[in-house]
């Protein structure tokens, strides 16, 4: 699809959702290729996105999250799959897509990191052009720096999870299914069908998206009195979630496990954290309903019921499916929801209707958008999900209990790691040392990838592990004194006897100590 000039700030003419913005400049396509560029509604908001995922994507230490998923993408297909079958279907097709994209270009922390940069790009221009197609062409580049402005937008883009591509994948079906509403056709509905599946794939949660497309279609139909795209939207929507069934029905049996700890939270706390800012969640939020209103009363009014359904409708069906065991209402599975509202902000914004005001709203809201752009960029910033709120948990360095080891490290020593499995803590460790720094785990009996599993099994008779390695690394995700009381009571009694602690360093969360052998 091309775009073209469009030198009014009027919403389109016709009154359908999809129906293209008239052309009142000249032909776009006489135009010089990097004028059109220019020109075109995507291409400043995209660019401004590239520059805000961009910045830093590399600093922030590595979190246990994505620890997981390097751990994972680095194993064998073979392993990968056979690991699924007991945990984490629902982030399967990332994970494959993961091992071959480290594969390629490794695993450093901008090189991991780069394939979500690259969603959230994409997915800047996509909301860019369901604005102009929705509401025009002032919205659809407002909509797009919106969503480019969030603070968490930029953040997922430097995550090494599958959440950037969630969000694409969203506001790519969104824009098929417009595109599906305006001129039907099988390969139109087709792609429609290839979006839904990958929305499937990496996040079940996301799939609540139909429900407004699903209303918005309807509404469509009512009001051409033509009900074919209402059949195509059924058949291209069940064929979507049939791509998907099996991750869908596997994680369905895995949800128990994986996400019972999410606790409750209020509706609007939540709203906050998806934004990434309080401040910005109540301008996006008021600019939202602006734009509701104030295109209600144009000739718009059909499209901004289903752009508004779209954006809404999914969260009060998700939480009330939150109101059992499993709490589905988690800021970062909201994610797939900021395009629709970036969209319905752009049309707020471009009520404002002169160029000069337009402006002015987006720069106030880059400057509310500051403080959360700078506090998701800090060094410990990629575990602080609950942002603005207070942190979940104390930050861990992994990067600078892995200096402490490698400093003092000699060939032969060997590692100990006490402490819950979820804090990736000796993955996280090993990340960042180098490759002839490989300190053998002493009381590990089976990897994680032997087990097929998220993290690996421990001797049961601690004494008969060791062998008798002069000195040992222990290494707690805790601050304590006494290292050996954080260790399991048979591990803690086998090292105690022959083993004397010699030192013991505090880093950022983490304590590492190292052990020497008696005698």
């Amino acid at each position: 699809m091309s775009d073209r000039a469009v030198t009014t700030d009027a919403p389109p003419a016709q009154t359908d959702v999809g129906s293209p913005s008239p052309t009142t400049g000249p032909d776009s396509r006489s135009l010089p290729l990097l004028r059109r560029l220019a020109l075109s509604v995507w291409f400043w908001p995209t660019a401004f996105a590239a520059l805000a995922v961009g910045w830093r994507i590399g600093s922030p230490e590595m979190w246990h999250d994505e620890l997981v998923t390097v751990d994972v993408a680095t194993r064998s297909t073979g392993q990968i799959i056979d690991m699924l079958a007991n945990v984490d279907a629902v982030h399967g097709a990332y994970y494959l897509f993961m091992h071959g994209w480290t594969t390629l270009f490794g695993t450093g922390p901008a090189a991991v990191r780069l394939p979500s940069a690259l969603a959230m790009i994409l997915a800047t221009a996509c909301v860019a052009l369901v604005g102009r197609r929705v509401f025009g062409q002032t919205a659809g580049v407002a909509a797009g720096f919106v969503f480019a402005l969030v603070p968490t937008v930029t953040r997922f883009g430097q995550e090494t999870r599958s959440y950037a591509f969630v969000v694409l994948a969203a506001a790519v079906a969104t824009l098929f299914l417009l595109r599906a509403l305006e001129r039907p056709g099988w390969l139109r509905w087709a792609a429609y069908v290839l979006a839904v599946a990958g929305i499937g794939l990496v996040n079940v949660v996301a799939l609540t998206l139909l429900l407004g497309h699903g209303v918005a279609v309807l509404l469509h139909c009512w009001r051409q009195r033509r009900w074919w795209s209402l059949a195509w939207f059924v058949l291209a929507s069940a064929a979507g979630a049939g791509i998907a069934a099996p991750v869908i029905l596997r994680g369905m049996k895995q949800a128990g496990r994986q996400i019972s700890w999410i606790p409750d939270s209020a509706p609007w706390t939540v709203w906050e954290q998806v934004l990434g800012s309080t401040l910005l969640a109540v301008a996006v939020t008021a600019l939202a309903v602006v734009g509701v209103l104030t295109h209600l009363r144009r000739d718009a009014a059909s499209r901004t019921v289903m752009a508004a359904v779209i954006a809404v409708l999914p969260l009060p069906v998700i939480l009330l499916a939150s109101t059992g065991d499993i709490n589905y209402f988690f800021s970062k599975y909201l994610l797939f929801l900021v395009p629709a509202w970036a969209v319905l902000a752009g049309a707020g914004i471009a009520a404002l209707r002169r160029a000069p005001l337009v402006a002015a709203a987006l720069v106030v809201l880059a400057a509310l958008s500051v403080p959360g752009q700078l506090a998701l960029r800090d060094e410990f910033s990629h575990g602080w999900y609950t942002y603005p709120q207070a942190r979940a948990f104390t930050p861990l360095s992994y990067s600078e209990a892995a200096r402490v080891i490698e400093a003092g490290y000699q060939p032969g020593d060997g590692l100990v790691a006490g402490g819950p499995w979820w804090w990736m803590h000796e993955p996280g460790v090993r990340y960042y040392l180098p490759d002839d720094v490989s300190p053998r785990n002493v009381f590990q009996q089976r990897s994680a990838a032997q087990r097929d599993e998220l993290f690996g099994a421990d001797c049961a008779n601690p004494a008969r592990c060791l062998r008798d390695e002069p000195r040992l690394w222990v290494l707690l995700p805790t601050v304590t004194d006494a290292p050996l009381t954080g260790l399991p009571k048979k591990q803690s009694a086998a090292l105690a006897e022959r083993y004397d602690v010699v030192r013991v360093t505090h880093v950022t969360g983490l304590t590492v100590a190292l052990l020497q052998r008696r005698g």
